[in-house]
């Protein structure tokens, strides 16, 4: 069917070309370069942001994967305060990454504050359905934060995995690995900036890494922050830079 829009004609959409064939093969869909890049800076900054890592329990057995019906992202979480420095926090989530895989998670953290400083340990699990295959990945983090006054603070953490799959380079941006870093935040509560540096495990290429963190945030309100993490961004062209500049350029 074609519909007519100010002289042109349109193709409408067919409710059967939605409908997975059987028989079909399904294959990752293979993203940019640049798609690549962005998405692995959205998933550091989740994890600057908060280290404890994502989390719910659900068996890959007692429900279909959604991965060829539509995105779907569902989270729980339960914070008891122990004490007045003491809280203990249980997070859990399942997203399905449309046309990729399924990923649960769990965690369980601890969080203490003693005067300006603060002490955060956590235990996670993930597990990852892509195309049949089942990976499941176990973590250990740790974060120790100090503010030296209201516009001036440090933080230093590290998460160990047992495992750092990679599945695929599609995948690649939303699968953790170990990591350890330290970064400093300077600024006021409506405009800060995290400034540091980042050894990761790149699970492409089987070796640690060493990236910046450069992460501008704006507070819009007491319960909405906007971050935008640069570290991948500036460290991408420093080496494009570097490799223009060097004695094997054209």
């Amino acid at each position: 069917m074609a519909q007519e829009v100010s002289g042109l004609q349109m193709l409408l959409p067919n409710e059967e070309l939605h409908q997975l064939v059987p028989n079909t093969e399904l294959r990752p869909i293979m993203p940019t370069y640049s798609d690549i890049l962005m998405m692995k800076a959205l998933s550091s900054s989740e994890l600057l942001a908060a280290p404890s890592m994502a989390i719910v329990p659900m068996s890959f057995s007692a429900a279909q994967p959604l991965v060829y019906g539509y995105d779907a992202s569902r989270s729980e979480t339960a914070s008891m305060e122990v004490s007045k420095n003491l809280r203990l926090t249980a997070t859990g989530a399942f997203r399905s990454y449309i046309g990729l895989m399924d990923v649960q998670s769990v965690s369980g953290s601890v969080q203490y504050s003693l005067g300006a400083m603060t002490m955060q340990g956590a235990l996670a699990a993930n597990r990852y359905l892509y195309y049949g295959r089942v990976v499941t990945q176990y973590g250990v983090s740790g974060q120790l934060s100090y503010c030296f006054n209201p516009n001036l603070a440090l933080t230093v953490f590290g998460t160990y995995y047992n495992t750092n799959p990679f599945l695929s380079m599609a995948a690649f941006p939303f699968v953790p690995t170990t990591s350890y870093g330290g970064y400093m935040t300077v600024g006021s509560r409506s405009f800060y900036v995290n400034l540091g540096v980042e050894r990761r495990f790149n699970a492409f290429e089987h070796k640690m890494e060493t990236v910046p963190i450069v992460t501008p945030a704006f507070k819009i309100s007491n319960k909405v922050t906007i971050e935008l993490p640069l570290g991948d961004l500036m460290k991408h062209l420093i080496e494009e830079t570097l490799i223009k500049s060097g004695p094997h350029r054209r």
